[in-house]
């Protein structure tokens, strides 16, 4: 079903082609929800032409990522890089078949990271759940890219590529990719599991990306680098955690935190159950807090399988 092109997104066709990743010698393939969404059967086309029909193991429109799986063995794969490594100005490759093209590749550098562009929260996707901290880039990507690979210049898996901001529709110089640590996490969850066994911190949160100036000017978040914490829900793992309103989230484990976008991707990384520290000022005085993730309805428990 190919790319995105943000609020000119035009509805998916009845039979329509978008890219993937093969990540395991076993035959399972990685791409967009946004490709297979709906679909009655899933045909797999792979470089040697030959045609395989693919099982959905499972498929998450929160992320817009999907797994797929072929019955077939000595396949070759794409290995994961960290993309939390991923630097401003670094070479990326984009891979993939658009425009009904033969194997494409385009290269660009990364322009920005921790995007979020509000594509997984319009109409037929998510709500509050979405998840979106794109690696933004300029290397050319089109419909039909979807869910094809984007690679540094070792060949590391560092993104899929995902949506394309356009006032027309087609590649107008920029392009975003989910980043591959949310990527393989999620895909180890629904292999695992069969769904994505999802973290919440259970707080909602200002930074100076999406304050208004009047907010920016009377909590300060000019002056220091994390986001507000402007809500922490009941229950929820902040909570027990200790955070209050009013404290400003500077770091999720050994990862800082400056926006938003950066909250979500980190906890993206998580399940419930697992732990890690935070560290939050209040009053201006640095605090460390150790943390157990929980689930939306507020425990630590795994789901299961569904």
């Amino acid at each position: 079903f190919g790319g995105r092109g943000g609020q000119f997104f035009k509805p998916e066709p009845r039979q329509g082609s978008g890219s993937g990743v093969i990540i395991s010698e076993d035959g399972y393939i990685v791409t967009n929800n946004h490709v297979i969404d709906g679909a009655d059967e899933v045909n797999v086309i792979m470089n040697s032409k030959k045609s395989l029909t693919a099982k959905v193991v499972g498929k998450d429109a929160a992320t817009d990522l999907a797994v797929l799986k072929v019955d077939e063995t000595d396949l070759p794969f794409l290995t994961y890089g960290n993309s939390d490594d991923v630097k401003l100005g670094q070479w990326v490759l984009a891979v993939g078949y658009p425009l009904s093209l033969e194997t494409t590749v385009t290269a660009g550098i990364v322009s920005a990271k921790y995007r979020n562009i509000g594509i997984n929260q319009t109409k037929n996707r998510t709500g509050s759940s979405a998840v979106e901290s794109f690696i933004q880039t300029d290397a050319a990507v089109n419909p039909g890219n979807s869910g094809g690979a984007l690679v540094n210049s070792k060949g590391d898996l560092i993104g899929i590529n995902s949506a394309i901001a356009s006032p027309t529709g087609s590649y107008a110089g920029y392009s975003f990719a989910i980043p591959s640590n949310i990527v393989k996490k999620v895909v180890s969850d629904m292999v695992k599991f069969g769904n994505v066994q999802r973290a919440y911190l259970g707080i909602s949160y200002l930074d100076s990306k999406n304050a208004t100036p009047e907010q920016i000017s009377s909590l300060g978040l000019d002056k220091v680098d994390g986001v507000y914490i402007n809500e922490v829900m009941k229950d929820g793992a902040a909570e027990s955690a200790g955070l209050k309103k009013g404290d400003i989230l500077t770091k999720i484990g050994n990862k800082e935190i400056k926006t938003g976008p950066q909250v979500t991707e980190q906890v993206a990384q998580f399940r419930p159950g697992d732990k890690t520290t935070i560290s939050y000022l209040r009053d201006g005085a640095l605090r460390t807090a150790n943390i157990t993730f929980k689930n939306k309805i507020g425990i630590s428990d795994l789901a299961k399988n569904g």
